[in-house]
Parts: structure tokens; sequence; C-alpha cells
């Protein structure tokens, strides 16, 4: 199939096992208000009934493609359409989430000015049963690329995520912007991240367009990464900031780190990776942090792991003597 080069917007979508969620997220795309798109689904080896999901959609309706990946991953899937892709707009969809009737409008609406390099819309995270658990608008219309770059720390600014935005191809294509196939954790903010370094303005959209669903095999629960991986792409991505001549900000991984830390004490990936959390944690500016700083569900979490720190250090301390 050849691509249209006419096409206003690519909608990459990867696809893995995504058999229960993958015909509603389609069905919302073919709903659009805006039509002039084109949607790449990745077929990334699913061992389910994705693929049988899939054809009714690519055998009817021809703005519907898909592509066969024989590399795993997510950031693999998306950089293979983004070579397919010749549109001059790209955004992203997850499989197992939908979007609204005029989500794609939205997105196309922020862009309207020459200067606006990146669109933002509002999004939801929601519960299977359709629960809104949390809602994420940014109300300010305009952001200087370095606003834009802090505010995907911001737990209420546009986030580190791909979905709720809109890139320029010619952008993407002229600094070879990719996603890192070797982390599997935060290759989305690093991939948002690295666009914006190179970026004039971002608009942004409050209406929420975009439902993020939340569930037990979300990659956001199912990804097992260490302590010091996950810091390191968090470090890496700091450096890109300044390396690319933006201010240094504590924000750009205080931030992140106290998130981590405190996520890799509760859910360790094994009693390395809790030690060195708990090793992180004690440290005055740690402790400052989470105390003034952070926000309401991380202070509670953090003065739990400060409870059962105690125990924590009596067995470290014993283990000490028992090897001396």
């Amino acid at each position: 199939m050849t691509v249209n080069l006419k096409t206003d917007v690519s909608i990459i979508i990867p696809a893995y096992n995504a058999e229960p969620f993958i015909t509603r997220c389609l069905q919302s795309i073919q709903r659009q208000s805006f039509h002039n798109f084109q949607v790449l689904v990745v077929e990334n080896g699913s061992t389910d009934h994705t693929v049988e999901k899939i054809l009714p959609f690519i055998s009817t309706d021809k703005r519907f493609r898909l592509l066969r990946n024989s590399v795993f991953g997510v950031s693999n899937a998306r950089n293979l359409a983004l070579k397919e892709t010749q549109s001059k707009f790209v955004t992203f969809v997850d499989a197992d989430d939908y979007i609204s009737n005029n989500h794609i409008q939205t997105l196309m609406d922020s862009m309207r000015d020459k200067e606006t390099d990146m669109g933002v819309t509002g999004f939801s995270y929601e519960a299977e049963n359709g629960k809104a658990l949390k809602t994420i608008s940014v109300l300010k219309s305009k952001m200087s690329a370095e606003e834009a770059i802090r505010s995907t720390y911001d737990f209420k600014g546009i986030q580190g995520i791909v979905c709720n935005k809109i890139f320029k191809k010619s952008i993407i294509d002229q600094w070879k912007t990719q996603f890192d196939p070797t982390i599997p954790k935060y290759e989305d903010h690093k991939f948002v991240v690295a666009y914006l370094v190179h970026c004039q303005q971002v608009s942004c959209q409050g209406e929420i367009t975009y439902h993020y669903i939340k569930h037990p095999k979300s990659s956001l629960f199912t990804s097992k990464t260490s302590l010091i991986q996950d810091l390191d792409v968090y470090l890496t991505i700091r450096k890109m900031i300044v390396d690319h001549g933006f201010e240094d900000s504590k924000q750009y991984l205080d931030v992140p780190l106290q998130m981590i830390v405190l996520n890799h004490y509760w859910h360790p990936l094994d009693s390395d990776d809790r030690t060195e959390a708990a090793n992180r944690m004690i440290s005055r500016r740690f402790i400052l942090y989470n105390l003034f700083k952070a926000t309401i569900k991380n202070k509670i979490k953090f003065l739990l792991a400060l409870l059962s720190l105690g125990s924590y250090w009596i067995r470290r301390k014993s283990s000490h003597n028992d090897a001396s």
C-alpha cells in the first residue's frame, strides 16, 4: 500500500496482545470529526487475536494500515511507523486507550499558528469501567519550549507522555528524533524532551480528549526495571536539556528522583533494589524535599517509608555486626 502524501496527520498505534481493547480504540478513531488522517497499526508479535480484530478496519477503511514488526517493543514499533509515514503531523494512541470524537481536530487546531511546533490536549486517567481517576488539563494557551520542558515534570502540567500531543514530522526528520528501544520505561518522556529542545512554541488546548485506561496489563504496571536504570534515564534527559542551552533546574532530577525512589522502595525489583532505595532516602535533602515540597501522596508514602525504615536499619546493623 502506498502512503498518501496529502495526509495531514498520521496516528501511530503499537499493538501487542491488545485483543480486549483494540476494537474500541480503532472505532474511536473512525468516529473522528477530522477525516484526513492515516492510521498505522504496528502489530508486535501478538499471541492472541489482536490481528483478527484489526483486519476488519484495514479491509473496509483505506485510511487504516497494518504493519508487522519483527523486533519486539513499543519503541521499535513506533520507530518503524515513523519511518513509514510522510504526513505533515504525527500523533500517537495506545491500543488500550481511546480518544474523544474531536481529539484529532483539537490537536490540529492547536497547530494553526505557524510558530507552534507542538500541540497538547487534556487527558484523563480512567479505570476499565470508565470511571475517571484523574484529569490533566493545562489552561495556558502558549508556552515557550523551556516552559513546556518544565511542564513535563509537573504533575499538573503537559506530562512527559506522547499520546496527548501532536508533533511536526519535519522536526522529527530533521533531528532524527526516535524512541529509545534500550529503555523499557520513560521512553515517552525522553522522546518528548528530545523533540522539545528543537521547538520554539507549544500550544495547549484545555479540553479533555484523550482517555488513558489503567488496567493490570498496562506497561505502567508490567515494566520491571531497577532503581539505577530508572534514575539513569532521567540523568540522561537532564543532560540533554542542559546540553541544548536550557537553564539547569533541580526540577529536572528532583521531581522524578522522589517519585522513582519511593516507588522502588514500595515495589522493589529485588532486595538489593529496596536497599538502594532505602539508602537514598536517608539524606537531609531527600527528607526535606518530601516533608515540604512533595505531593500529598508522596508525603504519605515517604512518612510510611520512614516508619518502616527503623526495622530495616536494625536488621542492616545486625547483619554488619554478624559479618564482623
